[in-house]
């Protein structure tokens, strides 16, 4: 039947892991937000927000980066400047095209989130034990880095 769970090795594979982990990981972050004014902020405005911090983009960039539509962004985009964490901001020599940028409460919420993360990665030192963490980081930076090395540094050369 095709809802059994099945134990086989399309459940032990990285990609079926690592997606796993990303929602416990989300999960926890969003149990942490309760009671906040971060309370309601959805993943995908996460996704989109991670990635203006890095450096200021427009909406296209953003889209491109992230393999979602500009619609998915722009929604995104909104929410996130109602809770007055990012901005759109003229484009230095542009002036129709305008880039998403933090702001300075975005900046703290930055901040605050880089705070969760840690209690969550402290969580899984419980399990895994400091150096397994650390190890499990270090292998995750390599295999970045080696596919993708530019997302562990700030974006430059935009176009």
């Amino acid at each position: 039947m095709i809802d059994e769970t099945s134990p086989g090795p399309a459940r032990e594979n990285l990609r079926t892991l690592i997606y796993f982990l990303g929602l416990i990981i989300d999960q926890k972050l969003s149990q942490l937000r309760q009671g906040t004014p971060y309370e309601r902020v959805r993943s995908s405005d996460v996704r989109v927000f991670v990635t203006a911090a890095r450096e200021p983009s427009t909406i296209s960039q953003i889209a491109r980066e992230l393999q979602i539509t500009r619609q998915a962004v722009q929604k995104s985009v909104r929410r996130l400047i109602d809770l007055g964490v990012v901005a759109l901001e003229a484009m230095p020599g542009n002036n129709r095209d305008k880039q998403v940028a933090l702001t300075t409460r975005g900046a703290l919420a930055r901040g605050t989130a880089a705070n969760q993360i840690g209690l969550v990665e402290r969580e899984f030192a419980q399990i895994l034990g400091a150096d397994g963490v650390e190890q499990l980081r270090h292998a995750m930076m390599k295999l970045v880095a080696a596919n993708y090395d530019d997302v562990l540094k700030p974006k430059s050369g935009k176009g």
